[in-house]
């Protein structure tokens, strides 16, 4: 690019200001996240200015919603119902079916099992209460915990992880696969001595539901996406030019949430245009990829951001580019401490499509353990999705983290 750039200077210096600007342009975008796909522009996309049109190229595992999905895209409210099937189409059990009886608890804590937990990161808040909902589970079930671990987003840290794990032996392994064709061959290797896996969100490639696997437990995502394409719509005002964060891997939970989003705004929302996509390899770097949106579409209303911790990054990117909270949105999944705070605060956060980690951790506790005693288990569980707005934030932390908000998050409601 540099020989083309020095080219061009030569031969039209009168442009060289021009250029040099688009350049940068282009170059904040593919410099911050070079592995993901290229938010298209107007022109690149033929923008005819039809209502609800989607110009922007979407990434490669995109998929259009089934038939099944094009029916629930249309129903009014999307919170405390289930959308999504499994992985491998399975149809979804609600967590709350997944119960333990009295002789089924005296059996399993006669077995004095034990378990590990693999995690493929810390440090967030949905983290940290799935660890909660697990630990509270298992402690009720007289299993203890033998191993924790943090891959810390890498998955050749998981696959040594999983290792390490697997020379302890446990009972029971509850793990969230990073890459799931990467870590397969650990994966099943674990399964092979004998230890009962339960995957949080998405298996191993290759693994099979009752063979090598006892279940698949996560959050409605599909219906996750569509809470918050219901929040953007209200947030602002049901009309205008709109863009999106995404993970760029190709992970299925991330996937169905963004692809609930794009049929919802499409089924619903004609006046509202997803104009810009663009994705993210490292949630800390979202501010970049956030910053180069609006540089390059400095009219957007709103934008969706895949889970709490890049729409901080589009909250500080919002900031940066001069936007206020009344004129800019940010939506996400999953009801953070932090982005709780913002939008108790009126500071950019507007909606939120949240997931119930704690109440996960408790499905995915309960169907191992009951794997253990030779019990029904099922391959997709899953736990509906909830809508998060500042009218209900205090009422829906409640049920999401099973205690009251932190104070700081209730003296900025009562502003």
């Amino acid at each position: 690019m540099g020989g083309i750039m020095k080219s061009n200077i030569n031969l039209v210096k009168k442009f060289a200001v021009t250029i040099n600007l688009l350049i940068l342009s282009w170059g904040m975008i593919a410099c911050s996240n070079s592995n993901t796909e290229q938010a298209n522009s107007q022109g690149q996309n033929n923008h005819s200015g039809t209502k609800n049109e989607t110009n922007a190229k979407q990434p490669p595992w995109y998929k259009g919603p089934s038939e099944e999905q094009r029916k629930a895209v249309q129903m009014d409210n999307a919170s405390d119902t289930i959308v999504s099937s499994g992985p491998y189409g399975e149809k979804a059990i609600g967590a709350n079916e997944i119960q333990i009886t009295e002789e089924q608890m005296t059996k399993i804590k006669a077995g004095n099992f034990t378990a590990a937990i693999a995690m493929g990161f810390l440090g967030d808040d949905w983290s940290a209460q799935q660890l909660a909902g697990l630990k509270s589970e298992f402690k009720k079930l007289g299993i203890k915990v033998i191993a924790e671990t943090n891959a810390n987003f890498k998955d050749t840290t998981q696959i040594s992880d999983l290792e390490t794990i697997k020379a302890k032996k446990p009972n029971i392994l509850i793990s969230i696969p990073l890459n799931a064709q990467t870590t397969a061959r650990t994966y099943k290797a674990i399964a092979d001595s004998g230890t009962k896996i339960v995957f949080m969100d998405q298996p191993a490639a290759g693994m099979k539901a009752g063979k090598d696997y006892v279940s698949v437990v996560s959050a409605d995502s599909f219906g996750l996406g569509m809470n918050i394409a219901d929040e953007l719509a209200r947030a602002i005002g049901g009309k205008g030019d709109v863009a999106a964060l995404y993970y760029a891997p190709d992970f299925y939970v991330t996937n169905q949430r963004y692809e609930g989003f794009v049929a919802r705004l499409k089924a619903k929302y004609p006046d509202i245009n997803l104009i810009a996509v663009q994705g993210f390899q490292d949630p800390n770097k979202s501010q970049e990829v956030a910053g180069a949106l609006l540089t390059r579409y400095p009219k957007l209303k709103g934008m969706y951001a895949s889970w709490d911790v890049p729409a901080m990054g589009a909250l500080a990117a919002a900031r940066v580019a001069g936007k206020s909270p009344d004129e800019f949105k940010v939506v996400n999944e999953n009801l953070g401490n932090e982005v709780a705070l913002a939008m108790a605060n009126n500071d950019f956060i507007a909606g939120i499509g949240s997931q119930r980690p704690f109440d996960q951790g408790v499905a995915e506790a309960r169907q191992a353990a009951l794997a253990l005693i030779g019990a029904e288990t099922h391959p997709y569980v899953a736990v509906p999705s909830l809508a998060v707005n500042r009218s209900n934030l205090e009422k829906s932390y409640q049920e999401i983290y099973h205690k009251d908000a932190n104070a700081e998050i209730l003296k900025a409601l009562k502003k």
